[in-house]
């Protein structure tokens, strides 16, 4: 994980937000985050 992706993670860890992001992989270990891809919408 990069230092930016780690910045992003913490940000929306710590405002409880959901983090929108088409690299969703990279972040799936983080349990208390909630990761929402925005291109799926478009995939269906």
């Amino acid at each position: 994980m990069s230092l930016g992706d780690s910045l992003i993670a913490a940000t929306a860890l710590v405002y409880d937000l959901k983090l929108a992001t088409a690299n969703v992989k990279d972040f799936l270990w983080i349990k208390r985050l909630e990761v929402v891809n925005p291109l799926e919408i478009y995939e269906k």
